[in-house]
């Protein structure tokens, strides 16, 4: 890749999505990334103290990415709640399959493990951007009888377990589909169940039998 005067920060988080799309997080150095973009050993430290802080950098961008992905997916989807709700979900799935090396920044666990108070922010609003979707779908009455933490926490995992799954190469080709996409809009329908807007009657409670005294 051309790397030009000015914009190293720029080209050494370019490179390093490069070099984890190829070979993974554990090949990335930034030793060998400035040996790649031919400049010296010590160059990268002038914008990235160590390796974390590039993973850092490029999970927090992966963050945003997500949020814009997911607002523009919902805004397609048009009023009704429910229907914006599935999108964002199937907007972040599309977001982990176009931008997998971001996607695994931000789930490392070297970088969960020193996030900074930037880091903390970026995931904070993509969180604030489920609840919001989450909130609004069940006041137009999706699954009401479940509260909004429960409903969130399904969410997320529902969010990160499907763009985690079919990001993946080797876990997509575990499916015997030929059309990935065609499976993600599958799971997040399964997932946003449109037929469950009241809530279910609870059953009647059969009386106890009495055991017999001997």
């Amino acid at each position: 890749m051309a790397y030009h005067h000015g914009n190293l920060k720029e080209a050494l988080l370019a490179r390093a999505a490069e070099v984890i799309a190829e070979r993974g997080i554990e090949a990335l150095s930034l030793r060998a990334l400035a040996r790649d973009l031919g400049v010296s050993h010590a160059a990268p430290s002038a914008h990235f103290a160590d390796r974390r802080a590039l993973l850092c950098e490029l999970a927090k961008e992966g963050f945003r990415l997500g949020v814009d992905a997911m607002h523009a997916g919902a805004e397609a989807a048009g009023p009704d709640p429910v229907a914006r709700y599935r999108a964002l979900g199937r907007s972040y799935v599309q977001f982990a399959r176009d931008n997998p090396s971001c996607f695994r920044a931000i789930n490392h666990p070297e970088v969960q493990a020193r996030a900074d108070d930037e880091l903390r922010e970026a995931r904070t609003a993509w969180v604030a951007t489920l609840r919001e979707g989450v909130e609004a779908a069940r006041a137009s009455g999706w699954h009401p009888e479940v509260d909004v933490e429960t409903l969130l926490a399904f969410s997320c995992a529902a969010a990160l377990g499907a763009a985690q799954i079919l990001s993946d190469p080797g876990w997509s080709e575990s499916f015997d589909v030929e059309d990935v996409d065609a499976l993600a809009d599958s799971v997040l329908d399964l997932v946003v169940h449109r037929s469950r807007t009241t809530a279910l009657p609870k059953p009647e409670r059969k009386p106890e039998r009495k055991r017999k005294v001997s």
